[in-house]
């Protein structure tokens, strides 16, 4: 059974998309946002890991 969905749509047009169309187009955003967050949240962890860093650097630096 194939699946293949035509996707010759523009939203340019002026029909509306198929059902079927609009869902390979939000599964492509979906996956494109997962990626991104993913991307984003490992750029998080290594700001904070950096900035761990810093500080006890900065910590060990200072006289007490």
């Amino acid at each position: 059974m194939s699946t293949h969905v035509d996707m010759t749509y523009r939203f340019l047009w002026d029909s509306e998309p198929t059902d079927e169309q609009l869902q390979v187009i939000m599964e492509e955003v979906a996956e494109e946002a997962r990626r991104v967050q993913e991307r984003v949240a490992e750029q998080v962890l290594e700001n904070i890991e950096r900035e761990r860093v810093r500080l006890r650097s900065a910590l060990q630096i200072r006289p007490q």
